[in-house]
């Protein structure tokens, strides 16, 4: 399992762990343990793996649990039972609707069942009503606090380094070719995909909970979207690229100057001053084939590979994080 995965898991349970040891101190401390339960639900409920659905989380659950017991307590003042459960389900949809609060709807429907288990009406009052509200609010209270402040996500500073360990590994890879091309050392192994996918599809996570979040603005403004898209090109040609070096024979390509000129200056393009795409030249790579006896299909399809490869290292160059 990845050291990433691990940490989240971690961090997760860990933050789900304390929620809930402190919402039950609390009740306990308050001597409302009668009715745990109630927290401890909305505690399981909130918590999120991401800070900002904790917060949306937490404030449905909120409105519902006010929406639900309002509702409920009014409809079962005249009905009771089943009937009063379904005619409570019946008016919640449109009200909820209508204020807006749909994200509310499966928590106040949920409180109208839990009002079966009364024993009868005489204990539902505004009391009780008012109670349960409490409950919730103080397990959603303590769950966003714990997320909040013991293990806040900086989603930010997760992206700089995941970005920052796709740049290393692709820059110290182009050196490899480079020094392995100027006979400075033996051939390069291609690089293990998994990080390299790990990496990625960690950014991708990222980016979507952001996108779905109340930062949504921040990321179009950030360029985080963008630079996504190019780090999936990246690694899908970068990952052609590096097989079809790999396949060309090695006495022959030592001598091919126009690789190890396509090399560095991919090299430029992430590291250094990024250039205009170069265009098609397949004589030169035609003369390349005859004159060193290389296989001419992989050269066309390395060179094919490594434009868009060079205008994607550009464009994450010009991107990089400051």
């Amino acid at each position: 399992m990845p050291q990433t995965v691990q940490n989240q898991l971690l961090r997760n349970s860990l933050k789900l762990f304390v929620a809930v040891l402190l919402t039950a101190a609390i009740a306990a401390w308050t001597e409302r343990i009668q009715f745990a339960w109630y927290p401890l639900l909305a505690v399981v409920m909130v918590v999120d793996d991401n800070d900002d659905h904790t917060l949306q989380a937490a404030s449905g659950r909120i409105l519902g649990t006010v929406a639900g017991g309002l509702i409920t307590f009014l409809v079962h003042t005249i009905l009771g039972g089943w009937i009063g459960v379904l005619v409570s389900m019946l008016v919640m949809i449109p009200v909820l609707q209508l204020l807006g609060w749909q994200s509310a709807l499966n928590t106040a429907s949920l409180v109208a069942v839990m009002f079966l288990m009364l024993p009868g009406h005489t204990a539902l009052g505004w009391d009780y009503v008012f109670n349960r509200a409490l409950d919730t609010v103080v397990g959603c209270i303590v769950a966003i606090l714990v997320g909040l402040l013991f293990w806040p996500q900086n989603s930010t500073s997760e992206l700089n380094a995941a970005d920052g360990r796709l740049r290393r590994s692709l820059q110290n890879q182009l050196q490899a070719y480079s020094d392995w091309l100027a006979q400075r050392r033996s051939r390069p192994d291609p690089l293990d995909t998994a990080p390299l996918t790990n990496d990625l599809q960690r950014i991708e996570q990222l980016v979507a909970q952001e996108r779905s979040g109340p930062r949504h603005q921040a990321l179009k403004r950030s360029g985080w979207e963008q630079r996504l898209r190019l780090w999936q090109l990246a690694h899908f040609h970068w990952i052609a690229w590096e097989r079809l070096v790999a396949g060309l024979p090695e006495k022959q390509t030592l001598q091919a100057d126009l690789l190890r000129h396509a090399v560095e200056e991919m090299q430029r393009q992430l590291s250094g001053e990024p250039g205009p795409t170069p265009g098609r030249e397949p004589q030169r790579w035609q003369q390349l084939a005859q004159q060193h006896q290389l296989p001419l299909l992989p050269l066309l399809a390395l060179a094919e590979e490594g434009r868009p490869l060079h205008a994607c290292l550009g464009g994450l160059n010009r991107m990089a994080p400051l």
